[in-house]
């Protein structure tokens, strides 16, 4: 067994699944790590939607550099960002990737994980989002082949996470402990948070969005606003969201405020019994307006929990 893994599993016991396994860009042509605190980088990609002009490059990735190896957290949008990933990693520090997490099961953060698979290095991910990126990924891939294009997916495949935690742990990879963080059904099922401890930088994930309005489908709206409270408590000195820019902690009011918005602005919308076509004009958060994707996202969002709502209301004897 290499080293890394060795190191590794001991950390994981009793809390780890058996999950099942299903040309290079040019420097500068998609966002390159910027380093944030000693061996701590972060890729910041667009706010926008997937498309030819950002390459798909929508979603935030972390580098850790530890004492014997690197840990990646999320993997990209395809194939060939993954491997200017793996580029800009050579070009930080000569110390092997010995693994990476994907957060939550959202197409930007989980298609590089069949570059990292083939250069060796082992995937993690809670079983909810194994288990999601099974259900969910190969419509996905189509979407984005459509998209991007051929070129740009080229090589991209889905590959579930070879590691699955069941609850939040802590672990040391690569001579780095970082905190695996999971509270339940939050921004979706699966979804958790990556804390390094050694530089107090909090990767959110699915879980925080900012300057973005979140992707809300399948959340549990109560439970999310606690987490996020949870994440508050932890003494990060910087947050590194899955989409958005780096920021301070006290930025996660923000995101509590539009959820605390959005369930309410939807209730009242169903109870005026308005059609689903109209609930999105029906339900705004105004105070929201300037996220980037408010048009779409928010609308999305309405229209997924107004459907909960009459699932609800068709379901009562």
């Amino acid at each position: 067994m290499p080293l890394f893994l060795a190191r590794l599993l001991p950390c994981l016991a009793g809390l780890l699944l058996p999950a099942a396994a299903g040309g290079f860009a040019h420097a500068g042509s998609v966002p390159q790590p910027e380093q944030l605190a000693p061996d701590v980088y972060a890729v910041i990609g667009a706010t926008g939607p997937a498309a030819p002009a950002n390459r798909g490059v929508v979603g935030n990735m972390g580098i850790l550099v530890g004492p014997d190896g690197v840990i990646l957290i999320d993997t990209g949008t395809s194939a060939r960002q993954a491997r200017q990933l793996l580029d800009d990693v050579r070009r930080i520090t000569p110390k092997p990737v010995v693994l990476a997490i994907n957060t939550h099961q959202n197409p930007a953060f989980v298609f590089g994980n069949g570059t990292l698979q083939g250069a060796g290095v082992p995937i993690l991910a809670h079983q909810d989002t194994a288990a999601l990126i099974g259900e969910r990924c190969l419509r996905c891939l189509k979407l984005l082949n459509e998209t991007l294009g051929p070129d740009e997916m080229a090589g991209t495949e889905v590959i579930r996470p070879m590691l699955a935690i069941i609850q939040s742990t802590t672990i040391v990879a690569g001579g780095r402990t970082i905190d695996l963080l999971y509270y339940g059904k939050t921004s979706a099922p699966g979804s958790i948070a990556v804390y390094d401890r050694q530089s107090r930088t909090l990767f959110g994930g699915g879980l925080v969005s900012l300057d973005r309005i979140p992707d809300a489908k399948d959340a549990d709206l109560g439970q999310w606003r606690a987490a996020l409270s949870s994440l508050q408590a932890l003494g990060a000195v910087r947050i590194v969201p899955g989409e958005g820019p780096v920021s301070q902690p006290s930025r996660l009011a923000e995101l509590d405020g539009y959820l605390a918005l959005l369930g309410p602005a939807v209730a009242a919308a169903f109870e005026r019994r308005v059609s689903l076509g109209e609930a999105a004009a029906a339900a705004p958060v105004p105070a929201y307006r300037h996220w980037a994707q408010y048009a779409n996202m928010h609308g999305k969002n309405v229209e997924q929990l107004y459907l909960r709502l009459e699932k609800s209301a068709l379901d009562k004897p």
